[in-house]
């Protein structure tokens, strides 16, 4: 039930996601166009006898090129709004991958036994194994490194504990 709805909000989410990216190419889309045109304008309004002319000759050009530029500024904004709610929309997919990965693996009837064993005796050192024949010192090391992954790589750490309680 659970996973029937994540699922669903999945998918609301990946084609608000394909509706957006949609957006944010007619936006580049038209940056561009502007652009090009403003820079069509600015290559009229530089005559080689500008000096030697009394008046302004492209004072609507020049008019034009303003309106153009605030336009530019408008729409570059629009497309920093719209990269921001990309970049959440990429996270809340991943949040969604993991959990709906995590709800599948914890339906599965877990049935658990306990084995207790002897500590090992290696060259007066006392190796204590775990049921599962994982050293403990192998353990520590395994979660020490996942400890460390934690901050650079959360997800990373995640699916390595994971692999961890999957063999336990």
């Amino acid at each position: 039930m659970i996973n029937d709805f994540l699922k669903k909000y999945q998918e609301e989410l990946i084609s608000e996601k394909i509706q957006l990216k949609e957006d944010m190419d007619l936006l580049e889309t038209k940056i561009k166009e502007e652009n090009k045109f403003l820079s069509l304008l600015e290559e009229s309004n530089e005559s080689y006898f500008k000096e030697f002319t009394p008046r302004d000759l492209n004072s609507k050009n020049n008019k034009k090129a303003e309106e153009i530029r605030a336009f530019l500024i408008e729409l570059n904004s629009e497309l920093d709004e719209k990269q921001t709610q990309m970049k959440f929309y990429d996270g809340r997919l991943v949040e969604l991958n993991t959990l709906i990965s995590n709800t599948a693996t914890k339906q599965e009837p877990v049935i658990e036994t306990v084995i207790e064993e002897e500590p090992k005796v290696y060259d007066d050192k006392i190796e204590v194994v775990n049921p599962l024949g994982i050293s403990n010192s192998d353990l520590i090391g395994r979660l020490s490194n996942i400890k460390d992954l934690i901050l650079l790589d959360p997800y990373r750490a995640q699916m390595e504990l994971e692999k961890i309680i999957s063999t336990i």
